[in-house]
């Protein structure tokens, strides 16, 4: 971790520095579900183009 970034982190109250990991944490499992829901819908299309599919 950078020496400022750690220097901040270390500088905040002990409450809300729990309350901004898990307000971190949140955020990457939301990423992570956003992620695997999106690759599990383009599995579920078809593999032609759709340009060949209208025409």
């Amino acid at each position: 971790m950078p020496t400022a970034l750690r220097k901040f982190w270390d500088n905040l109250p002990p409450p809300a520095a729990t309350a901004l990991a898990h307000v971190g944490s949140l955020a990457a499992g939301l990423l992570a579900a956003f992620v695997i829901h999106y690759v599990l819908y383009r599995i579920g299309l078809p593999s032609k183009p759709f340009i060949y599919v209208a025409f």
